[in-house]
């Protein structure tokens, strides 16, 4: 029973998992954000932390947004092109906004414990940091503040929205939304009446925060979107380079034992050879030679692991090949690729399964540790090796960056060793 529960929960996991990287595109849309997409004010973000999406903006109806970009009131906001047709866009009331996000920024990034006692920044402004001078603004950014009324007392008591006596960063996120905006995109989708101005009818709302839900990277982007492409990627990698090596061993050892003799003599020393040479330094070599790429990376990996596969496909060959049926079919003049493909191989076929089952969660690890040293999947690709490689640089300060891709992966792992025992099991007791 524990074996059975044991098979049951590796096969919801490799369900789940195989969801995530199939559905990637659709978890990127459902979350809000893009896998490459950068919120650099929120690098290294914990679990929680909210941003407004880059790339996958959707937006907030409600009418105080309006009102808090239309500052003159007159219902209006206005952009003008500094040439026809496709200069350069113009719009002074969301401008504002940029240069005032702009402005937090550097208040995050030179007051954020700026104090005497040197502590290390925690992220939030606290009413005294927030206070402190900020003596290099151009003027165009310090009018900027002033009018939008963020400066000061006053300014700190807009921002500190539950009033708990600091300003962190999805507060400043959420008084940033209109910064988000983009005037080209916001004018090309609802300026309806092609004015190159936004009324109250025509403005959609202010871009809508959405959840990272296990954090960001070092770069903000978001863990949860890049694990769900990572594992796209991981799998995608590790299932195409067991069916490579299935591929080229079921061949080989196929070859090998049914001819038997000399012809099985060379083509197995050949494998003998090449058990000898370090696995992962030969691969190495190949993709530095073919060039870094997912095609390459795949081949190269199934291009250097069939020796097993060959083992146990000549040994099953040359087990089937004194059967009677398949003695009858050379009896009746059959081509040898005939025999083999309708009478030796389809009665090898749960072994070699087995086997490519097996070869799958050491692909994954493979591909990982490649990926680990740069020499796997390229950036801005993210792969689980990628993840664990970066995640792997800041674990002191953010333990979850490099705990959630190992997490995966050894779950994954574990999952496929506990389903491909029970295939092998199943596959002992039929034969």
């Amino acid at each position: 029973m524990t074996a059975q529960w044991s098979t049951r929960l590796g096969a919801v996991v490799l369900l789940a998992v195989a969801c995530l990287g199939l559905g990637a595109p659709l978890w990127s849309q459902l979350l809000g954000f893009t896998p490459d997409e950068q919120h650099t004010w929120l690098s290294l973000q914990p679990p929680g932390a909210r941003d407004a999406s880059l790339d996958l903006l959707d937006y907030d109806v409600d009418s105080a947004g309006f009102a808090a970009l239309d500052r003159n009131g007159d219902g209006r906001l206005v952009c003008t092109r500094l040439s026809i047709p496709s200069g350069e866009l113009r719009c002074p009331e969301l401008d504002r906004w940029r240069h005032a996000e702009r402005w937090l920024a550097l208040l995050l990034a030179r007051l954020d414990r700026s104090g005497p006692d040197a502590a290390p920044p925690d992220g939030a402004l606290s009413r005294a940091e927030f206070l402190v001078a900020v003596p290099d603004l151009d003027p165009t950014t310090r009018l900027a503040v002033i009018d939008l009324g963020l400066a000061g007392q006053s300014g700190f008591a807009q921002l500190d929205r539950n009033r708990d006596g600091a300003v962190d960063r999805t507060e400043l996120a959420l008084a940033m939304r209109p910064a988000r905006l983009d005037p080209e995109a916001l004018l090309r989708d609802h300026d309806h009446n092609h004015d190159l101005a936004m009324d109250r009818g025509e403005f959609p709302g202010l871009p809508v925060l959405h959840t990272f839900w296990l954090g960001t990277d070092a770069k903000g982007r978001c863990l949860l979107v890049r694990l769900c492409y990572g594992a796209r990627i991981s799998l995608g990698v590790a299932v195409l380079a067991a069916l490579v090596s299935a591929l080229i061993g079921v061949l080989w050892g196929a070859l090998a034992g049914w001819y038997g003799g000399r012809v099985d003599l060379l083509m197995m020393r050949a494998v003998d050879v090449l058990y000898g040479l370090p696995f992962m330094l030969v691969v190495i070599l190949l993709l530095l030679v073919a060039g870094r790429s997912l095609v390459n990376l795949f081949v190269a990996l199934g291009a250097v692991s069939w020796l097993s596969m060959a083992r146990l496909v000549r040994g099953e060959v040359m087990a089937l090949r004194r059967r009677e049926f398949v003695v009858a079919s050379i009896a009746l003049g059959l081509p040898t690729w005939r025999t083999l493909g309708q009478h030796v191989l389809p009665h090898a076929l749960g072994p070699i399964v087995v086997l490519a089952t097996l070869q799958v969660p050491a692909m994954i690890m493979e591909e990982a540790f490649l990926s680990y040293l740069g020499l796997g999947v390229q950036p801005p690709d993210a792969s689980w090796g990628t993840l664990l490689a970066e995640g792997s640089r800041a674990m002191t300060e953010v333990p979850w960056l490099l705990a959630v891709p190992a997490v995966a992966m050894a779950a994954t792992v574990l999952a496929l060793h506990t389903v491909g025992e029970r295939i092998r099991v199943w596959v002992g007791k039929v034969t």
